[in-house]
């Protein structure tokens, strides 16, 4: 090998590793926007839900807090799948699924998810009904006061 070769083959690993840091960047810059959009689309919906699903007592579900609660099931089902994709980071996903068993901690939240959830496949089903509907949340107010 003369020093020829060897200026190329430097180069050649110069190039790869540019390519792999480039890659990475990329990989980490778009799953930070995916983060972005899916928080957003998020606060959107939250926003635009009608005063009546807060207020609701009853439980009863009408066809405004019906279609505001599809909204957000799908958002959590396209979250849902993205992860199983290796797209969100457990990290991530963990913080989502507290906001999702929050969010749904009321019972017109889970009476919509009984009138909605023959619309998602069985795998999405299973996960939500049992990890998101079927879980009870902490009280975080008392563990405040306990730590």
């Amino acid at each position: 090998m003369n020093i020829a070769d060897f200026i190329q083959l430097g180069l050649l690993i110069v190039a790869i590793v540019s390519i792999y840091v480039s890659q990475q960047k990329d990989t980490k810059q778009r799953k930070l926007q995916m983060f972005a959009e899916y928080t957003r689309r998020y606060q959107d919906i939250f926003l635009q839900i009608p005063d009546e699903m807060f207020d609701n007592q009853t439980g009863k579900l009408n066809l405004r807090i019906k279609k505001y609660m599809r909204l957000y099931f799908d958002l959590c089902s396209e979250e849902y799948h993205l992860w199983q994709e290796g797209e969100i980071p457990d990290k991530v996903w963990n913080i989502w699924v507290e906001g999702m068993q929050i969010a749904c901690n009321n019972e017109i939240s889970r009476n919509a998810w009984n009138h909605l959830k023959g619309e998602y496949n069985r795998e999405f089903w299973r996960y939500f009904q049992n990890n998101v509907i079927d879980k009870k949340t902490t009280d975080y107010a008392n563990q405040d006061e306990k730590q």
